[in-house]
């Protein structure tokens, strides 16, 4: 894997960072704290995600981001010649936000965190603890391979190596199995003894024994309900015949109620008909009275619908009339106010005279300069003698410091005396020293007499400037008044038109009163005439009522024949009905004696039907107790069986975590054979070949051959021992690439590795690793020591800016 460039927004003290790798020994050089090692753990971040950096997940998002913004972290590396890109993001709130993209030579190849860990695992052929061991290094690695203490080395190589988990979690996971299923097995046993104990095989005869004569007993009461059925079935066929002749006897007597109850209100119909005949001589002649008044109705009608038509047209023009008088007070109220306006504006016109002359005799503008010209001219002249102004103040400061600068000069030569060397010129001053004191002279008071009327104008400066200042509020009052005389115009505009509008609008309030004159309408004749309809309509009503009442009676008087004629007919129907229910053979004694028949045959039923229940409940607890015992039977087998196997498959755990305790030994030795040869090779280019093998015991105590004889680490120099530590590390890093077939040459990181080693001790180890570039084209150190910026083929710079962020600076 070979990493091409990694982009930080918002990682931890990085805002936005671009960094690009190249091949070769990279230094990343800056001091504590700066963040050197985030660009590490930005590395684990985009190919494993939070757990794999080792931070907490709150302080992955940089303190400079907004709660809005994320985190987010994007590598390019390459694998095999194939380009890959990882690109993570993360934002911590109430919920943590975490995401992911995988591209491949820019093609998406997997989106979301579990997705993209599986494909980074799949081209890295390793998961996030193996990739930090094969290409990370602290310094605290190095020092614990040249540990002198027994087993602190082989510790750590079995940490590493991954080693130490397997022997440890298999061992956990063994014992927890192992204990866990001798407790079971005791469960077991314990129930098998309980359930021993409590069989019985004389209980199981007596029970089989029971089920028979149960089940005899069983069928004779089915016998007794067959019987019971039978019976009830006789009495409910019987019951049946005697339902249908108290329907048929029921109907009659009903039928006969009804047709007698429908006579009765026949004949008080009839005679209340016969009673209102007796007043219908009585309507015809009220009918006849009413007959002149009814007449005389439409016409009073035809009378009021004239005066409704004619008071309408009244309350129209009224109401128009009341509408055009209230609009003519609001124009004539409009125009008053426009007036107001056109006046003010002219006082504004002669206050604008006065402040104009005024201004013009402070000021003195050119003549031909307008009224509202006057602000503008005395802006801009305000402008040129606050620049003439700026420009007399420069010119004194040139002659203030001119003149310190002759009268120092001055000194200087006068101190020398005549005698003596010119400052300037570097000359002998001799004759020329009265001559030199005239010059000064002069242009000392030269300068005196120039600053003298610098400041006489500076003085006429400042007094005009005074003038405009205080001509300020005039000017801005000019421009107010000039601004307000702009609506006269409009104003003169409007009023004419008002005045039109009203001139109208009177004139239309004459022709409103002419009309409503003309119409002559009066209230009283229209409410009389009202009342005079309304009687007239209570008159026609009531005639309308008794004409209907007249046509009704010839109607009543053929009713009163047909009741007649219906009356007749229904006591005829009533009279055979009587002969049918005197001829019926309906007795309900004999109705009572079925009833209690059937409730006899109901009652030895439900006893029977109990009986069979009980007995049936009895018949199924004692077959459920044989089950019991047949099932106990069988539980007793089982547990006999899952006992015997049980105990085997403890006795094969307890195999394993002993086979498990030598395969970790023999796999020990396997990797210090694999670890010895490859240390040795490493050893071998990085002396040059002085030292060729490399020994490791049981512990991991290093011993070098020299000669020939193995000599213990601590036998060589601090830069020989630095050698052995790089090599064994970058052994370690070879054999975890190799055991996850990762066959490509790769990256090698190593964090703040040069501790307090001296400077020959620093130049001897990057000597050591530029031997290895061939095996690991990118390697990369980390250091707080700036000395060695030089000797890298690239170098990083990391520093912190005045807001405390980090940033990277590529130094060449």
């Amino acid at each position: 894997m070979i990493i091409d460039r990694i982009v930080l927004k918002n990682f931890k003290r990085f805002r936005h960072q671009e960094i690009r790798f190249k091949d070769g020994i990279t230094g990343i050089l800056g001091n504590n704290g700066t963040g050197k090692s985030s660009i590490v753990e930005a590395i684990f971040f985009a190919l494993y995600g939070v757990q794999s950096t080792g931070i907490s997940a709150d302080y992955i998002v940089s303190s400079f981001a907004s709660p809005k913004e994320k985190c987010e972290v994007r590598l390019d590396f390459r694998v095999g010649g194939d380009e890959y890109t990882v690109l993570r993001t993360f934002r911590k709130g109430k919920t943590a936000q975490h995401d992911a993209t995988f591209h491949k030579s820019g093609k998406l190849r997997a989106t979301g965190v579990s997705q993209v860990e599986t494909e980074v695992r799949r081209v890295l052929g390793m998961g996030p603890v193996d990739f930090r061991n094969t290409v990370y290094a602290a310094q605290k690695d190095l020092l614990t391979l040249l540990e002198n203490t027994p087993g602190k080395r082989k510790e750590w190589f079995l940490r590493a190596l991954g080693i130490d988990y397997l022997k440890t979690e298999s061992d956990r996971l063994l014992k927890g199995r192992i204990d866990a299923e001798d407790r079971d097995l005791q469960l077991l046993e314990g129930e098998l003894k309980g359930l021993v104990g409590r069989q019985d095989p004389e209980e199981l005869k007596h029970l089989k024994a029971s089920v028979i004569t149960l089940r005899t007993g069983l069928n004779d009461l089915n016998l007794q309900i067959d019987s019971h059925a039978g019976k009830k079935k006789q009495v409910f066929a019987e019951l049946q015949q005697f339902s249908d002749k108290k329907t048929e006897y029921t109907r009659l007597v009903e039928r006969h109620k009804a047709l007698a109850g429908e006579t009765q209100g026949l004949i008080r119909q009839k005679d209340q008909i016969v009673s209102q005949l007796g007043d219908l001589p009585g309507f015809e002649k009220e009918y006849h009275v009413l007959e002149k008044s009814v007449s005389e109705c439409d016409g009073k009608k035809r009378e009021l619908e004239a005066l409704r038509r004619q008071k309408t047209e009244f309350e129209r023009l009224t109401s128009e009339h009341r509408f055009a008088g209230r609009e003519c007070e609001d124009l004539r109220s409009q125009a008053e106010k426009t007036r107001a306006k056109i006046a003010a504006l002219e006082k504004d016109s002669a206050r604008l005279a006065v402040l104009a002359n005024g201004i013009r005799e402070v000021l003195c503008p050119h003549p031909e300069i307008p009224d509202t010209g006057l602000e503008q001219a005395a802006l801009s002249r305000e402008a040129e003698v606050l620049h003439t102004i700026g420009t007399l103040s420069a010119r004194l400061e040139q002659l203030v410091s001119e003149r310190k600068k002759l009268i120092s000069d001055w000194n200087t030569i006068k101190d020398a005396g005549a005698g003596g060397v010119c400052p300037l010129c570097r000359q002998t001053l001799g004759t020329h020293y009265p001559r030199i004191e005239e010059e000064f002279s002069a242009r000392l008071d030269t300068i005196g007499q120039e600053a003298l009327q610098v400041c006489d104008e500076q003085e006429q400066m400042n007094a005009e400037k005074d003038r405009i200042n205080h001509q300020k509020p005039a000017l801005h009052e000019i421009r107010g008044i000039s601004e307000r005389l702009k609506t006269r115009e409009p104003l003169e505009t409007e009023l004419r038109d008002l005045l039109s509008r009203i001139h109208t609008k009177e004139a239309a309030c004459k022709a409103l009163a002419s009309r409503i004159k003309d119409l002559a309408y009066d209230d009283s004749v229209y409410s009389k005439t009202g009342r005079e309809v309304a009687d007239l309509e209570k008159i026609q009503a009531r005639f309308i009522e008794i004409g209907k009442k007249i046509a009704h009676g010839a109607a009543q008087k053929a009713q009163v024949a047909d009741l007649g004629s219906q009356i007749l007919q229904k006591q005829g129907e009533i009279t055979r009905l009587k002969a049918l229910i005197d001829k019926s053979d309906f007795n309900p004694e004999i109705g009572v004696r079925l009833e209690q028949t059937l409730a006899g045959t109901d009652t030895a039923l439900r006893e029977t039907e109990a009986e069979i229940a009980r007995t049936k409940e009895r018949l199924l607890h004692t077959e459920e107790k044989i089950g019991m015992h047949m099932r106990d039977e069988a539980s007793i087998a089982g547990l006999k069986q899952r006992i015997t196997v049980l105990g085997e498959e403890i006795e094969l755990l307890r195999l394993t975590r002993s086979l498990i305790g030598e395969y970790v030994l023999y796999l020990l030795q396997v990797v210090r054979s694999r670890i010895e040869g490859e240390v040795s090779r490493i050893i071998s280019e990085i002396t040059g070949g002085r030292y060729e093998q490399v020994l490791l015991d049981e512990d991991f105590n290093l011993l070098i051959r020299d000669i020939d004889n193995d000599y213990p680490i601590d036998r060589f120099s601090g830069g020989e021992q630095d050698d052995i530590a790089v090599a064994l590390r970058i052994a370690l890093s070879r054999y975890l690439a190799e055991l996850h077939q990762v066959h490509e040459s790769t990256l090698l990181i190593f964090d703040e590795i040069f501790g307090s080693q001296d400077e020959e001790r620093r130049t001897n180890l990057l000597t050591a690793l530029r031997t290895q570039e061939s095996r690991f084209p990118q390697i990369i150190l980390i250091s707080h020591i700036p000395d060695i910026q030089g000797e890298f083929s690239n170098t990083l710079m990391v520093e912190m800016g005045t807001d405390l962020s980090s940033r990277v600076q590529e130094v060449t």
